[in-house]
């Protein structure tokens, strides 16, 4: 192995991939004059060529054919993103600040924050086993992690003044640490050997504690400089996150390994031998030049110089490497090819594009990130292939997943934005992959979000025909047999698909799963001060683990999932059940012929075994959920008319005079009593079941639930009570009263409408309250003798629903979540991470505990077609996520129902809830609701068969309104969840 320091460096004429033009010119290399107080987060250090060219346009299109690549996903970091490394399916990130940041690649969701470093962290390093993660900063300290715990194990000082620290790399054959910091030096430390021979650094030694020579430095009648560290912060930081504190012998130092800062290193095995243990140290520096040290005798001399490439003029800022090939990023837009083998630069590409601070070698090509936010793909004959804007300011970090589950390239810049991308290139197909990935859910579920379904709005036909298109196509393709059903003249059809069970037989059930693929309609004003969308709703957008856009939590994200579990089964042969998929387009605009159509295509859809929806949501955050029972709802308009036109109360008003206002206001407060509680209807409840003492039990022990993450509960009874008052109570409510529009405030309208809902309880039924309320207003009516006329229009009714608990759909529904809530087998659920600081409630829901299952207790509450008892888990949180009043899906509005209002309030809880793994319950939690879906009723008694209601959105969807979102772990738990019950019904 040669020793000697020879110069391999040539000039090797530019490839230039775009408008050719001359390199831009260079300022001499920074001097190593180190700075402790420096700030690095964003290349402040390096040389940038930022200002384009006058010859060149200042638009990057100009410069590049940019790509149309979809990101999978963005994360905004707490500061701006110096470092990035992958641990299995947890992302590291080291931002600006000082806090190293950790995130869960499956769902992106926050695993943990913890403050590593005063200022920014500027690199991360993982060791081999993946069981230590290394940390340098600005503040010129290196920690070492447990990637397990996230608990600080040693902190390394230096006894020298050595500035920031740009670049840090583990060798499992020494077990030592080496570093590049900003004064030119190259340190290491081997902790299983000098850490048994150095002590720990006391307070005022600690960096930034001590007396910097030039800036505590005294002048000229000068006095001391007492700001360093007048806080006491560096005191603290020494002993705040547990660990050995300890100091780097004076020996393991090389001082001007380069003559400017070192801003990459990496670690090659085997470059020289088939030896896979031997090692090589490379690095680059900001003077230009690229060194190879030898480790063999690094115990004792440290490391020697091999050999070196020169790029004079230019910085290198990130190194590279596979097989024998070096790939180094450098200033003004150059990336060289050095053949280490033959000592030879092979290979110089050139682009305007800033400099490349980031260089990937990935398994077709390379990457390059530059300071201008641009991420280039070259393949393997150095042949761009894909050029995209990647961040709004510099690419400082990338990573890359290696792992079968994922194929992400992550770039982090000072943007303060995490991006997720797909590695494989635009080559690549989703195709190609027989595998159908949680990615592939979430590109899809983007194209479907992207149809502006809205029923309701006429200038959407097209694309609500696109909308059922494009599902039935997806069902085509995993191999349903699907129709279009078309109810009446200008309603959107539906769509029916079926899915035959792998191995048909006699015995073989079947599901009928019922969803909706139109929306509430959605507008976004980029150009309003205040909008009241983020972004456009029908472009989705995912941020911070969530899913973002109108319609993906109600009702498309949960269709897509239902049929991508599907999908999993057929591939695996595995699909227990038929499933059919019934999927209309006007359930948002009342499901104009829905019942009708359903009616005469029975046969085609049946037979039915089990009815699923998946259209209501959690009572907060946390917890799983399944619902079991819905009130019905009755929508009626009461409208009174005059047989004289509009009259002057002073000229034609008399107290005697039936006035149409005064007649419908005494009809409304008779109907709802003097208190305005209490329905006046007779007979209306005679029906209702007693509250029993087993119900009220089962109330006391869901408020209990509820208590340990929702501290806002601070009277169980009266939170109880008012669970009871949605869940177990029918209501009548008063929506609007209009008169025609008065010209004057003198004016005597001749007509008054006012519009009322009545919610009804499973031992009622529609049509008979229904026509309890006619018989009663109209009997009322007449006792005023009034010359007017009353009108009651019953606009819409449903029956309610309580499904039962114990029917075989939901023990499977109950058992797949816990199963998909509690997994083992993630890296990240067998970590235990501190609790993170920044982390909010809304983030992300915390994963459910291993606690023991609660006991049941029994709710006596008569069904309409049973009077069987159901049982009510003792963990049930009693809630409704549709239990506004406006929140109604009718099946039988006439002409004149107006569209359903646009609000929706999922949860009457104040916080999302703050639980922890000890008080998290295991179980899901079975709630029912104060809305009304009418389509479950309708297909339990169409087909004879029980329904469940599997919610898969969080209480904080904001289903109907602005930023409507779902959380990205909820999707992708809501497929595996119905995977796992296709397979064993």
């Amino acid at each position: 192995m040669a020793t000697a320091d020879r110069d391999f460096s040539q000039g090797l004429p530019p490839i230039r991939t775009s408008t050719t033009r001359e390199p831009a010119s260079t300022s001499p290399s920074p001097s190593p004059s180190p700075s402790s107080s420096s700030n690095s987060s964003t290349l402040s250090h390096q040389r940038t060529s930022d200002k384009a060219d006058p010859r060149l346009s200042p638009s990057v299109a100009a410069f590049h054919e940019l790509s149309d690549k979809d990101v999978i996903h963005r994360i905004q970091a707490p500061g701006s993103v110096q470092a990035v490394v992958v641990d299995d399916d947890v992302l590291f990130a080291g931002v600006q600040g000082g806090n190293i940041v950790a995130w869960s690649l499956d769902t992106y969701e926050l695993l943990a924050t913890i403050p590593a470093h005063r200022e920014s962290v500027l690199a991360l390093a993982l060791s081999d086993d993946r069981s230590l993660l290394f940390s340098t900063g600005v503040d010129s300290v290196v920690n070492v992690w447990s990637t397990q715990t996230l608990q600080r194990l040693y902190s390394l000082h230096s006894p020298f003044e050595i500035g920031d620290i740009f670049s840090v790399v583990h060798s499992t054959k020494n077990q030592t640490l080496l570093w590049g910091a900003q004064n030119s030096s190259v340190q290491w430390y081997n902790i299983s050997t000098d850490s048994n021979t150095v002590k720990s650094p006391t307070a005022t030694f600690s960096p930034g504690a001590r007396k910097h020579r030039f800036f505590d430095s005294l002048g000229p009648g000068g006095s001391v400089n007492v700001i360093s560290d007048e806080d006491g912060t560096a005191s603290l930081l020494l002993n705040s996150h547990g660990g050995r504190v300890l100091t780097i012998p004076n020996r393991n130092y090389l001082p001007y390994a380069h003559k400017s800062y070192v801003y990459a290193m990496l670690l090659i095995k085997g470059l020289f031998t088939h030896d896979r243990e031997e090692e090589v140290l490379v690095t680059g520096g900001g003077d230009g030049t690229i060194k190879i040290w030898s480790l063999d005798s690094l115990a004792s001399t440290g490391p020697v110089q091999m050999a070196k490439f020169k790029s004079p003029g230019s910085s290198v800022f990130s190194l590279s490497y596979r097989g024998s090939f070096l790939y180094a990023g450098l200033s003004d837009g150059v990336a060289n090819v050095y053949n280490l083998a033959s000592n030879q630069l092979v290979q110089r590409l050139q682009f305007e594009c800033g400099d490349i601070s980031q260089i990937l070698i990935s398994t077709d090509g390379i990457l390059c990130g530059t300071t201008r936010g641009m991420i280039k793909r070259f393949n393997d004959h150095f042949s761009q292939t894909e050029c995209w804007k990647a961040a709004e300011g510099k690419v400082l970090a990338m990573a890359l997943t290696t792992d079968r589950q994922h194929h992400l390239l992550i770039t982090g810049g000072n943007d303060n934005i995490l991006s997720f991308w797909d590695a494989q290139g635009a080559s690549h197909t989703a195709l190609a992959n027989p595998a159908r990935s949680n990615d592939e859910l979430v590109n899809t579920l983007r194209e479907f979000v992207s149809f502006r379904s809205v029923a309701a709005n006429p200038g959407c036909v097209r694309d609500c025909h696109d909308a059922v298109a494009f599902l039935r196509k997806q069902c085509n393709a995993f191999g349903a047999t699907t129709t279009l059903l078309s109810p009446d003249q200008g309603v959107n059809p539906i769509l029916l698909a079926k899915f035959p069970a792998s191995q048909p037989s006699q015995s073989v059930k079947s599901v009928l799963f019922y969803g909706h693929y139109d929306v509430v309609d959605a507008e976004y004003d980029p150009t309003s001060q205040n909008p009241s969308w983020t972004a456009d709703p029908f472009d989705l957008q995912p941020l911070n683990g969530f899913l973002y856009g109108r319609g993906v939590t109600d009702n498309k994200g949960p269709i897509l999932a239902a049929v991508y579990a599907v999908a999993d089964l057929i591939q695996q042969r595995a699909l227990s059940c038929n499933v059919t998929f019934l999927i209309e387009g006007d359930e948002e605009a009342g499901s104009r012929g829905f019942r009708k159509t359903v009616e005469s295509a029975h046969r085609a859809i049946g037979p039915v075994d089990y009815i699923l929806l998946s259209n209501s949501y959690w009572l907060d955050d946390h917890i799983p959920c399944l619902t079991f029972g819905m009130r019905g709802v009755i929508h009626a308009s009461i409208t009174i008319n005059s047989n004289k036109p509009d009259l002057h109360s002073g000229m034609d008003g008399k107290s005697v005079q039936h006035e149409p206002l005064k007649d419908l206001t005494l009809l409304l407060a008779n109907l709802i009593g003097p208190s305005g509680t209490k329905v006046t209807i007779p007979n209306f409840y005679d029906t209702v079941d007693e509250l029993s003492e087993a119900e009220m039990r089962a109330y006391a022990a869901i408020t209990s639930s509820l208590l340990p993450g929702h501290p806002e509960i601070r009277n169980e009874k009266s939170f109880a009570l008012s669970l009871m008052q949605r869940w177990r109570y029918p209501n009548l409510t008063v929506h609007r009263i209009e008169v025609p529009e008065a010209k004057t405030a003198v004016t005597i309208s001749g007509s008054a409408t006012a519009t009322i809902s009545i919610r009804i309880v499973p031992s009622q039924t529609a049509e008979q309250i229904a026509s309890s309320l006619k018989d009663h207003l109209y009997d009322q009516f007449s006792r005023l003798q009034s010359s007017n006329t009353l009108n009651v229009n019953i606009r819409s009714k449903a029956d309610p629903w309580l499904g039962d608990v114990n029917s075989d759909l939901y023990t499977a529904l109950k058992s797949a979540i816990i199963d998909a809530w509690n997994p083992n087998g993630s890296a990240a659920s067998q970590r235990s991470f501190p609790e993170s600081r920044s982390s909010t409630s809304s983030a992300g829901a915390a994963p459910m505990a291993s606690s023991g299952s609660m006991s049941q207790q029994v709710v006596s509450t008569s069904n309409v077609k049973s009077t069987t008892q159901h049982a009510l888990p003792h963990t049930d949180l009693a809630g409704s996520s549709t239990s506004s009043s406006t929140s109604t899906k009718g099946t039988q509005y006439d002409q004149q129902q107006p569209h359903r209002p646009t609000q929706r309030r999922a949860s009457t809880l104040e916080s999302h809830g703050n639980f922890t793994m000890n008080n998290l319950p295991r179980e899901p939690l079975f709630i029912r609701e104060g809305g009304s879906i009418p389509a479950i009723s309708f297909l339990e008694h169409e087909f004879d068969a029980p329904a469940a209601m599997f919610p898969m959105g969080q209480a904080s969807d904001n289903a109907h309104l602005d930023n409507e979102r779902m959380r990205v772990e909820n999707l992708y738990k809501g497929r595996e969840v119905l995977k796992r019950v296709f397979a064993v019904l």
